[in-house]
């Protein structure tokens, strides 16, 4: 997962200023890195580098990216830990120069990066997959001779989206000629459309769109490409489609609850997982409490629904990231002690269903658990709103190799005993599919079946690549 925003203004003003403020409001999606590149139709001009947007972004940083197009991303690696090298965006100078930034993942990573190096003798300066898709696609316009065209564009995304495995929302410069958005056939990573008076925006949640004042038009479609020229015309096709299965996850936990996804508001989802969980509710407690900050929504749809008392129990230090989508589990579990402190008050003597969004490696609910029994807690039941996570994703969130997996050889008991909690209440598949409003969505991390038909060799080769990066991440 990560974060990314194109705009383009027809006024012809910069847009640096509106890019930042924007990584701002996503923030959430990526933590690592953050990065801006811009084009006033002669160059490109560009700053990125490790840190959070505040950090990376001086106002003489915002005044030297001149250009009425521009992109913008903030990075959370999956696959990739050289977090300088590794940050978006990325740009060719050939051919007409093209600038991109992505939120996804791509599964075939290494054949293709392979493919390139032997037969096209493009070489690739980092690891991340934005540099992949740029070159694969660099190339593709290559393969035809003549001047800048909407065809060319589009006939080049067609091998594009055949060659790519996995996942990618993606917004991409021309320079000189407009801005590029695409998505790929599965429609897996989020992808937002919108305009005003001055200009159009690609965003992955609609809440920058909000923060921006641009008016939402739609969802980009699986499969799609739109192009942006610099008149303000909009070309679209629909590239590759297939059978469209957008990630669970995203409403789940990673969106922001005043966003709406493929049409659904994320807070209305989540309170609908509450509801979900409260249908198969049996136990009496005197307390339902949130682990801040994700769970709030559906704590409290769950709490309306069982007639129990919702209550703050623990309070996050809004100062440290987010655990999740940190890239090593030394780093999680030192963020974990920084980030949430009990009141004892809402916790002594109290049987509480603790309400989370999820259970991956089980390491912070272990600590979760362990921290409320010391506070006094008298009996403590887990309720998780996504079904047990038993298999890798592919497709960009950072849901590990098979042995990190607490559910992937664990049945429901071995994990309450492990964590030390009086019982586990999972959210079920239908209940998931029920609260999102949709039938056909991504749940291979649930169930194993991926939407890309990834192969058990490609599986075992993705683990391994991220067991030797992790191995390096201090």
């Amino acid at each position: 997962m990560c974060g990314f925003i194109g705009i383009i203004k027809l006024n012809g003003k910069d847009v640096a200023e509106e890019l930042v403020t924007g990584l701002l409001s996503i923030q959430h999606r990526g933590q690592d890195s953050s990065g801006i590149i811009t084009s006033d139709r002669s160059r490109f001009h560009i700053k990125k580098n490790a840190g959070l947007v505040s950090n990376v972004f001086s106002k003489s940083d915002v005044k030297s990216l001149k250009g009425n197009v521009g992109i913008g991303h903030v990075r959370y690696s999956t696959i990739g830990f050289d977090i300088e090298n590794d940050s978006q965006p990325f740009f060719v100078n050939y051919p007409f120069g093209i600038a991109l930034a992505h939120n996804g993942n791509i599964a075939n990573y290494e054949e293709i990066r392979s493919s390139l190096e032997k037969e096209s003798h493009r070489q690739l300066t980092s690891r991340c997959d934005a540099e992949l898709i740029l070159n694969v696609f660099a190339d593709e316009m290559s393969r035809t001779s003549g001047d800048f065209s909407i065809g060319k564009v589009f006939d080049s995304l067609g091998p594009l989206m055949k060659k790519l495995n996995g996942s990618y929302s993606a917004v991409a410069i021309i320079n000189g000629h407009g801005l590029l958005a695409f998505r790929d056939p599965n429609g897996l990573r989020p992808m937002i459309f919108g305009k005003n008076d001055s200009g159009f925006i690609f965003a992955s949640e609609t809440v920058v769109l909000n923060l921006l004042d641009y008016t939402y038009i739609r969802d980009v479609k699986p499969g799609e490409a739109i192009f942006i020229d610099n008149n303000g015309k909009i070309h679209s096709k629909i590239i590759d489609a297939r059978e469209k299965t957008p990630c669970m996850f995203e409403w789940v936990y990673f969106a922001r609850p005043d966003s709406t996804i493929e049409g659904r508001s994320v807070y209305d989802v989540r309170l609908r997982l509450g509801e979900e969980l409260a249908k198969r509710w049996d136990k009496d407690v005197d307390v339902v409490i949130p682990v801040p900050d994700t769970s709030r929504t559906a704590a409290m749809g769950f709490a309306k629904a069982i007639g129990a008392e919702y209550r703050e129990g623990l309070i996050k230090n809004r100062y440290v990231g987010r655990t999740f989508i940190m890239p090593a589990q030394k780093k999680r579990d030192n963020a974990v002690k920084l980030k949430l402190n009990p009141i004892t008050s809402e916790i002594k003597g109290k049987k509480i269903a603790l309400v989370d969004d999820s259970i991956v490696r089980g390491t912070t609910s272990k600590r979760l658990v362990s921290l409320l029994r010391k506070y006094g807690a008298k009996e403590i039941h887990l309720v998780v709103t996504c079904p047990p996570i038993k298999y890798p994703c592919f497709y960009g969130i950072d849901i590990a190799t098979r042995k990190e997996l607490i559910a992937s050889d664990k049945s429901v008991e071995e994990i309450r005993k492990f964590l030390g909690a009086d019982s586990i209440t999972y959210q079920t598949i239908e209940g998931l599919k029920r609260a999102i409003g949709m039938n056909s969505i991504c749940t291979a991390c649930l169930t194993g079946n991926y939407p890309t038909n990834i192969s058990e060799t490609d599986i075992s080769r993705f683990e391994k690549i991220r067991e030797e990066e992790r191995s390096r991440v201090v």
